[in-house]
């Protein structure tokens, strides 16, 4: 009902941050929550969830800080890999009608009517970023996608703003600081194993040049997030290209990051 008052409704495309610890009091099973959201968004709208994945490969967080480190080449198989966004995600992807970005890094998971269109063209270009032109997440903002977290926050978990980072070439820092490279090895069920070199921002960008807490109060101050309370789950929500035009107004300093 929440989300039916922030205006989520039939042919809605919507974009679900979830914890399904949190969300256990409401007695419902991850499917069933899937199914609500469906049912929420109908049959003319499209649901979509990041299902961030975990590769074995990759270093911790303190290698990758290291200067000149280079981070090994990796395996993403679109179904099997491991997702990092917990177990409602992880059961979309089981859905036979989801359609799974073949971009390795943040790639969302979608059912719906624009789901295709969405994925269709993330791997485009010499060496494309997760929120770049022809990612999912771009398309999602081309469509002015509702975002909404349940039982967690957008503050933690916003990847729509990246999109204000990498989509639109007017980046406060250049490429050479803000991004590293990136080998994968996709494979796709039923398809060809595609290698591919990607853009990823650079680790210490979002461990330690981040006003993060600043940033979530600034959304709450300008209207651009809604937050609220209903019993111990917290919900939350914004409109995607309400989100990025207030990161863009503040673009001319590289908000909200420092060096």
């Amino acid at each position: 009902n929440q989300l039916k008052e922030w205006g989520v409704g039939e042919g809605s495309l919507l974009i679900v941050h979830s914890s399904y610890d949190s969300l256990q009091c409401t007695g419902l099973s991850p499917q069933a929550i899937i199914d609500e959201l469906l049912k929420l968004v109908g049959a003319t709208g499209t649901l979509a969830m990041p299902v961030i994945r975990t590769y074995r490969e990759s270093p911790t967080a303190e290698e990758r800080l290291k200067k000149g480190a280079k981070p090994p080449v990796c395996r993403y198989h679109v179904k099997r890999t491991p997702v990092s966004t917990g177990l409602i995600p992880a059961m979309m992807l089981r859905n036979p009608n989801a359609v799974i970005s073949k971009f390795p890094l943040n790639p969302l998971c979608a059912i719906g009517p624009l789901s295709e269109a969405m994925m269709e063209h993330n791997l485009e270009g010499e060496c494309p970023s997760a929120h770049g032109p022809s990612s999912c997440w771009k398309f999602c903002f081309d469509h002015n996608a509702l975002v909404c977290s349940i039982g967690t926050d957008l503050r933690h978990h916003n990847t729509m703003g990246h999109v204000a980072e990498e989509a639109f070439g007017d980046w406060f820092w250049s490429d050479e600081e803000w991004f590293e490279h990136r080998k994968f090895v996709i494979e796709v069920p039923g398809d060809e194993t595609i290698e591919k070199e990607v853009k990823e921002r650079k680790p210490k960008w979002g461990m330690l040049h981040q006003a993060d807490l600043n940033r979530y109060y600034d959304f709450l101050n300008n209207g651009v997030l809604k937050s609220k309370k209903i019993g111990n789950v917290l919900v939350e929500f914004e409109e995607s290209q309400k989100l990025i035009s207030f990161l863009q107004s503040k673009n001319k300093n590289g908000y909200p990051y420092f060096e």
